[in-house]
């Protein structure tokens, strides 16, 4: 390690920091606070599953998810906001809107 290039190692620190920044929002966000697994499997799958929810959100939303975001999204799945308050929370057109002519 004390013969790589000084350019080569803080490549990877900005890699390991933006990993580190990732993972710190994952957390703050999704609630991932606590594990519901202990097992290797277990950590995989809640780690999956979290981040599948995320790139969701993101594709849905087209912005980064926010933690009111995803509060949002869990009261509508549980039947405590409507689609329209879903969406406008989100900033989209109201379901009952007639779509827009281009």
């Amino acid at each position: 390690a004390r013969d790589l290039p000084a350019e080569l190692i803080a490549v990877a620190y900005r890699y390991r920091w933006q990993i580190e920044l990732f993972f710190r929002w994952l957390k703050c966000v999704l609630g991932c606070r606590h594990l519901l697994s202990h097992c290797e499997s277990g950590v995989t799958l809640q780690v999956y599953a979290a981040v599948i929810a995320s790139l969701l959100i993101s594709l849905w939303t087209g912005s980064k998810p926010s933690k009111r975001t995803w509060e949002m999204l869990c009261h509508y799945f549980s039947g405590w906001a409507t689609l329209e308050e879903l969406h406008q929370h989100l900033n989209l057109p109201s379901p009952r809107d007639p779509p827009r002519k281009s």
